[in-house]
């Protein structure tokens, strides 16, 4: 399913939740023995037992409950920017500790498979987190959980690998945890007054190494007043509409941006990436939107014409050149198309002689045909394809492409998919090793 903008909706109060809490009656889990407060040394937990304790939380954890405590392990506090921790620490810092604490704390027992039902929480500070379950693994905010379901007799233990911080703006998110050059760039791009506004927005963040990839000369001339709108342009592709989860970018697949063209989420061997590049942090939770931190800037994709120059695709753009087809998949105003692009390699296992006569003036009509066996006039992507498996694709051609299943994912017309999802501006092109031809269309050929 394509979504042109996405929500990931708020499960309501801690009363809600309370109410969800999997049966329990407030006597504590099953079979647990010590409280809450009591299970952070049995759990190695020493950093947050330390902070609870400065916090005079002890008894609150140790009480009737039931509670669900989102607890940060000692490396979690340790990762903190240095001399935080001590500064919480401080008396003078108490009621800023306990409103960090409380943000990790829920009313009500949550085991992990209930927890990952959830799209969003209220802590019992009063402040939202944001709960996704994303392949295997269950993030609160941008925490995953690495040990889950540690029972207490007033609640359950969920230990997760960073601290939870409480929603602030997006731009001043971005200012806090470091992406000094991608708000230098929202600022010369005249667009931290539109990120600072109600939103919601979900913003897909470069890191400062990202940026520094580019090299300093493209990252000092973008940031010119004369490239002000080229900058506006490939920012904004890196911003989509409303409050987009992980686990709701990686369900929909394809997202419009800002800019207006789609990017594409997709999730490999766990790994949550866009346009292909991977995701490091997820869920960055802001006040007007959400943050997903990127290793690489994101390029605004060009249309299939331009793509398939620049994929190496020479020999199918000859034969669009040829089959005077150029045109249609140059212009971005078009579309979106699927392209199925054989690689030169394929072209040239073809018979021999065969393509040689095919790009010949006099065989346009045929080539025109085999081309538009190619193309499916709306985006799918793998998984899309994955679903037509003994179904087949109608072309822009007229028959259908038959897609059946191998060991190794479907085959069109009997041929593998190499390159999956190569995103266009105009659509989305797929690398195949096989020259597709549509059924009683050689034997035209003069």
């Amino acid at each position: 399913m394509k979504f042109t903008f996405l929500f990931a909706p708020v499960i309501g109060s801690a009363l809600l939740l309370s109410s969800c809490s999997n049966g329990n009656d407030g006597t504590g889990s099953a079979g647990a023995s010590t409280t809450i407060t009591a299970s952070l040394q049995t759990l190695g937990l020493s950093t947050l037992a330390a902070a609870v304790d400065a916090a005079d939380l002890e008894g609150t954890l140790a009480g009737t409950g039931p509670f669900t405590l989102f607890a940060p392990s000692n490396a979690a506090f340790a990762a903190l920017p240095q001399g935080t921790l001590d500064s919480l620490l401080l008396p003078q810092n108490r009621q800023q500790l306990i409103d960090l604490l409380r943000y990790h704390l829920l009313s009500g027992e949550f085991n992990s498979t209930v927890a990952s039902t959830l799209s969003s929480a209220n802590t019992v500070n009063g402040a939202p987190i944001t709960i996704d379950a994303v392949g295997s693994n269950l993030f609160i905010n941008n925490a995953r959980v690495t040990l889950a379901d540690r029972d207490a007799t007033n609640g359950v233990i969920h230990i997760v690998d960073r601290v939870l911080t409480q929603p602030q703006s997006l731009v001043s998110t971005l200012q806090g945890r470091g992406f000094s050059t991608l708000v230098t760039a929202v600022g010369a791009a005249n667009l931290a007054t539109t990120l600072s506004g109600p939103g919601p927005f979900t913003v897909l963040a470069p890191t400062n190494a990202a940026f520094a990839a580019l090299g300093q000369a493209t990252l000092d001339s973008l940031l010119l007043p004369a490239n002000q709108v080229q900058l506006a342009n490939i920012l904004t592709y890196h911003v989509v509409p409303g409050r987009v989860t992980a686990s709701d970018a990686v369900e929909a697949e394809l997202a419009a941006s800002v800019q207006g063209q789609n990017v594409l989420f997709s999730l490999t061997n766990g790994q949550a990436r866009v346009n292909g590049v991977a995701i490091s942090q997820i869920n960055l939770p802001c006040t007007n939107g959400v943050i997903h931190v990127l290793d690489a800037v994101l390029s605004v994709p060009s249309t299939i014409a331009a793509t398939a120059q620049s994929q190496g695709f020479s020999t199918l753009v000859a034969a669009l050149d040829a089959a005077q087809l150029t045109a249609t998949f140059a212009d971005a105003a078009t579309g979106p198309f699927t392209v199925f692009a054989p690689t030169n390699a394929a072209f040239a296992a073809l018979p021999a002689g065969l393509l040689t006569q095919l790009l010949q003036p006099i065989n346009r009509p045929v080539l025109q045909q085999v081309l538009r066996f190619h193309v499916v006039t709306q985006p799918l992507t793998a998984a899309d394809v994955a679903l037509r498996v003994g179904q087949g694709i109608v072309t822009l051609q007229g028959a259908s492409i038959p897609v059946t299943q191998s060991a190794n994912g479907p085959l069109l017309g009997g041929f593998r998919v190499l390159t999956a999802n190569v995103l266009a501006s105009n659509g989305v092109v797929h690398a195949i090793d096989g020259v597709l031809v549509p059924p009683g269309v050689l034997v035209q050929l003069q």
